[in-house]
């Protein structure tokens, strides 16, 4: 912990994505920074419908590339699935063994471009792919995978831009913010509702395609751990003032 961080007000350490695991609030905490979850997008599951679920059944694979695409499915099918299941990350992974499966492929960087790469460079031949996704995922596994995909969109992405001004307001009252992206689409929102770079703020991203909107917006990166999760990022984030 920095000795500075530990003798002044606690840095804000701003979440600015969902939050499945809400003990993370509290390692955060426990890291010495004063936790905020103000996040700037949300999910809406659809329902899903007989013939959505008739065309996942039908294929040889289940994908999830979120957690949010993982319960938005579990909670509505009646049947155990005898699908194989492939997972993005780590996270997406203890998502589905909540519901008591198992991932048979999980990619060895957590991002769809790397997930599309190694599935490809497998035996895979004449098997097809659900692609359990949300309205706003970019087409990296429909168009890039060597299988069938058929692709049912399970949840809307929802943008919260009032939260922006709770940034705006913690940023101009602390010397330090940490702030944290986990998706391209909060970085777009962040923008979208006026969001600008400050010289105060440690700007932290998940994921490279993260990063890539990030720059590409102009913000600066401090911290990217090379394992795509929130306890890896405040380890990394922890560590930077050392």
């Amino acid at each position: 912990m920095s000795k500075n961080r530990a003798m002044s007000k606690r840095e804000p350490f701003i979440l600015t994505s969902q939050l499945h695991d809400r003990s993370f609030l509290q390692r955060v905490e426990q890291a010495g920074f004063e936790p905020v979850h103000a996040p700037l997008i949300g999910t809406n599951a659809r329902k899903l419908s007989v013939a959505d679920i008739e065309k996942i059944e039908s294929c040889d694979w289940l994908v999830f590339t979120s957690q949010t695409a993982v319960h938005a499915y579990f909670s509505q099918v009646s049947k155990p699935t005898t699908q194989k299941i492939a997972v993005v990350g780590s996270k997406t992974e203890k998502a589905i063994h909540s519901y008591g499966y198992e991932a048979s492929f999980m990619p060895s960087t957590f991002s769809a471009d790397v997930f599309v790469k190694e599935w490809n460079a497998a035996p895979h031949a004449n098997e097809t792919v659900a692609f359990l996704k949300g309205n706003l995922a970019k087409p990296t596994i429909e168009e890039g995978l060597d299988s069938d995909v058929p692709a049912v969109c399970i949840y809307d992405t929802v943008t919260f831009p009032e939260h922006v001004e709770t940034i705006t307001d913690l940023i101009h009252r602390y010397p330090q913010v940490t702030l944290v992206f986990a998706s391209p689409s909060a970085v777009n929102a962040y923008v979208a509702a006026d969001g600008t770079v400050q010289t105060n703020v440690i700007y932290c991203a998940i994921g490279h395609i993260t990063k890539r909107a990030m720059t590409g917006h102009g913000f600066p990166v401090h911290v990217m751990p090379s394992v795509y999760t929130l306890d890896a990022l405040l380890e990394q984030r922890i560590h930077l003032e050392e």
